[in-house]
């Protein structure tokens, strides 16, 4: 398998995604882009795997990120409407392919390597790699960004439901109830083809 070490002089473009095993939140993809003189100012800046990092942290070396590298990254974001609409359709592995496949066609040069962060089923990318986020610093820095966005998300969707939305799929049955007796829209918040919500909402 090729390693970092085989493109020390060449471009990468890391992508990796977020929110796919929440309940509520839709899904986000984001790609970065990095030279080696900009691997190092990244390495400099602290990047590493976002799963390492608290939140206050994220916000603000997603700040950076975004002020000293505003041409290196492209963010992709379905909000949970959008999610759902097309996850009915085409499938998530599909949907994963397509988006991962579009920021790598937004940041890629003629030299570029794109590396992924691996998920079931994943056929795109010129490197497909098990937590790549902690090998590759573009990846991490499109998994910090990433983040960032699904913490923006949530907060819109908690402003949208007048309730906290809670993170992953473990502790979200209080919240299911609630969407029920306040009759919000799940489509809206939450990914309707998980079982627990099919459960909670009697789909």
């Amino acid at each position: 398998m090729k390693t970092l070490n085989d493109f020390d002089d060449k471009v990468i473009v890391g992508s990796d995604e977020t929110l796919k095993g929440d309940t509520f939140g839709g899904l986000i993809v984001v790609g970065f882009r990095a030279n080696n003189e900009e691997r190092e100012r990244l390495r400099n800046l602290g990047v590493r795997d976002s799963k390492t990092i608290t939140d206050n942290v994220i916000l603000r070396m997603a700040e950076d990120l975004k002020e000293y590298f505003s041409n290196n990254f492209f963010i992709l974001s379905l909000m949970p409407e959008e999610y759902n609409a097309k996850v009915g359709v085409f499938g998530l592995t599909n949907i994963l392919n397509e988006l991962h496949r579009k920021v790598n066609i937004e940041l890629k040069t003629s030299i570029s390597i794109h590396v992924v962060d691996k998920y079931p089923g994943c056929r795109v990318g010129d490197i497909i790699e098990e937590k790549a986020e902690s090998k590759y610093v573009e990846v991490a820095a499109a998994s910090i960004i990433a983040r960032d966005e699904a913490i923006k998300q949530f907060e819109e969707l908690s402003r949208m439901a007048s309730f906290r939305v809670p993170k992953g799929s473990t502790h979200v049955t209080e919240a299911l109830n609630f969407l029920k007796r306040k009759n919000l829209k799940p489509a809206k918040f939450v990914k309707t083809h998980f079982r627990n919500v099919k459960n909670a909402l009697g789909f």
